[in-house]
């Protein structure tokens, strides 16, 4: 018994560490990094149930102001927008640094 919990927790392990890779791989993305932000996570109060538009209103190559339109995840589902501010680390992986709510306008 005690072999096939190790086994189970080793196989655990590298599931969930090629799944991290790979999802980091794949954010060098910019299109990726956002929806892969806005619609997964148990805890993400950012969640939407589906993407509507991604609007780049800002990027240098390094930073990024995207604006994010989608359907929310808790009934009655209603139309949430957000402001995003997303920059690329050394590795050139997209991260998300700053969310803000649809009522805070770029100018």
């Amino acid at each position: 018994m005690k072999k096939f919990i190790i086994i189970f927790i080793s196989i655990l392990l590298t599931v969930t560490i090629v799944e991290k890779v790979y999802v980091s791989y794949k954010c060098r993305d910019i299109n990726y990094a956002v929806k892969n932000y806005f619609t997964t996570g148990i805890f993400n109060k950012y969640k939407l149930c589906n993407m509507g538009d991604i609007n780049m209103y800002f990027s240098n190559g390094t930073v990024a102001f995207i604006k994010v339109s989608g359907m929310s995840t808790k009934m009655p589902h209603e139309k949430l927008e957000y402001t995003v501010f997303i920059q690329k680390n050394a590795r050139g992986v997209w991260k998300i640094k700053k969310v803000y709510p649809a009522q805070i306008t770029l100018k």
